[in-house]
């Protein structure tokens, strides 16, 4: 298989695999149910402190027992509401989104007829917190479907007609016995009420709107990172592939060749031939062996581990696999407390150790010698942290930016493919751990790994279409 055609690949703009959007519509559910609850707790307290305020400091008489009663009512149907929202989700994972929208609309409505009870006690239609219908006609608009919002619009007509016929009429919203004097800047009661109803209405659907819309926001971002992590991971499997097919298909001629190149140079070896000849077959045998290198690296970067169980080991032994293969000529420089080299570790072991240890090698090309290289490894929490350091040149910001894009890399060619980090930040995110570059021009380049130290036993490996034992994906 062509390398071109793998360029091609990993940078096409292919539509990645549909992502299951049940998650997308559960969690806006969800949000809604904690907006509602939430909220309805807000109008409970405004309404008890509204008419406590209005009865003790501005003495006017309301029914209060009444008034209370539906108050507590509906904070009973709030805790219930808060109980099932806790408890359906878990017992009953059948119980979808569309079920909830019911439940939210129900609510509402109640909250309708909740408020036109309190309004018939306190003087129908000429009391001025009836502008309560818009908000939750506004808050119904914004998260019901339509068939909900049209029929919590016609209760709300139809409270709202009631009420201008039947009421329990209060004096002091008369204009006709209207009280001045009293309240500042000569208001009456009712103009009070209607500059006091018009400040809560705004201040709650601003309020509503904005957490809602911060939330969603949150949610549409995190949807858009499981987009890209799952585009990243389509073509890291379609990678391995084709890296496992380019590896199956030459491994045979590659052979062949070397084989018949082998019986050339001993029939030669009898017989007279020029330095020339000589020269030109060694030239062919270097040639081979340097497509065998190619293709092993090829097969490396792609990580032949697919299919690993998650297993025990200790972080000493993790972090000598990680250097096992690195450049010999000096060792590189272990910094880590001795008392934590038998912490003990659950994780894919030769799937990490490989991620690891393509970041070492590529630190030691960066400083030039080992000795350069320090990797450091510390505890924190229930996470393991290693940080390799090298003294090298150090990588500029716009390069920074580009690190760990499949196929981009600042080796000389032959000397990388540029899909060691893209593949080892993979293997590192896979695990649920994060993988950082930090670098200044002249002073070297830090790569910090963060891994859990019980990687669950659920995060998926699989093999990949070959059948071949290749990758931790």
């Amino acid at each position: 298989m062509p390398i071109d055609q793998v360029q091609s690949l990993a940078s096409s703009s292919e539509e990645p695999r549909k992502l299951n959007l049940s998650y997308d519509i559960d969690a806006r559910t969800e949000i809604n149910v904690r907006g509602v609850i939430a909220l309805r707790w807000v109008a409970v307290s405004g309404q008890l402190l509204t008419i406590l305020a209005v009865q003790g400091l501005l003495g006017v008489s309301l029914p209060l027992r009444p008034l209370l009663m539906v108050l507590g009512l509906t904070s009973v149907l709030n805790v219930g509401l808060m109980i099932a929202h806790r408890i359906i989700p878990a017992r009953f994972p059948g119980f979808s989104s569309t079920y909830w929208q019911q439940v939210l609309g129900l609510t509402m409505a109640f909250d309708l007829a909740a408020l036109t009870a309190l309004l018939y006690l306190t003087g129908g239609i000429s009391n001025p917190f009836t502008s309560f219908f818009f908000v939750n006609i506004v808050l119904a608009a914004i998260l019901l479907p339509q068939g909900w919002v049209w029929f919590l619009t016609l209760l709300g007509i139809g409270c709202v007609a009631l009420l201008n016929s039947w009421y329990r009429p209060l004096a002091e919203l008369d204009p006709a016995q209207a009280m001045r004097g009293a309240l500042p800047l000569g208001m009456t009661i009712s103009r009070l009420g209607s500059f006091v109803a018009y400040a809560a209405c705004s201040s709650i659907i601003v309020l509503f709107i904005t957490r809602i819309r911060g939330q969603i926001q949150r949610l549409e971002d995190h949807i858009r990172e499981l987009a890209q992590e799952n585009a990243r991971n389509e073509r890291l499997d379609s990678l391995g592939t084709l890296a496992a097919g380019a590896a199956h298909e030459l491994a045979t001629p590659l052979s062949t060749i070397a084989v018949i190149m082998k019986e050339v140079e001993l029939e030669l070896m009898n017989r007279t031939v020029s330095d020339q000849t000589v020269a030109d077959i060694a030239l062919i045998r270097t040639e081979l062996d340097r497509c065998r290198d190619i293709l092993d690296r090829m097969s490396s970067d792609a990580g032949l581990v697919i299919g690993e169980s998650i297993s025990t080991i200790t972080l000493g032994e993790l972090i000598r696999e990680c250097i096992e293969g690195v450049d010999t000529r000096a060792a590189v420089k272990l910094a880590y407390d001795p008392a934590i080299e038998s912490l003990i570790l659950r994780a894919p072991i030769e799937g990490l150790a490989q991620a690891v240890r393509a970041l070492v090698k590529n630190a030691i090309d960066a400083a030039g010698h080992p000795q350069k290289v320090t990797l450091y490894a510390a505890t924190a929490g229930f996470n393991v942290t290693m940080k390799i350091e090298d003294q090298g040149a150090g990588i500029a910001p716009e390069t920074l930016r580009r690190i760990g894009e499949p196929f981009f890399t600042t080796k000389e060619p032959g000397k990388g493919m540029g899909l060691g980090v893209y593949l080892a930040r993979n293997v590192v995110e896979r695990l649920g751990g994060t993988l950082e570059y930090s670098s200044k021009p002249g002073r070297g380049t830090v790569v910090s790994i963060s891994i859990p130290r019980e990687v669950s036993q659920d995060r998926s490996f699989s093999i990949d279409p070959l059948g071949n034992t290749t990758g931790l994906f």
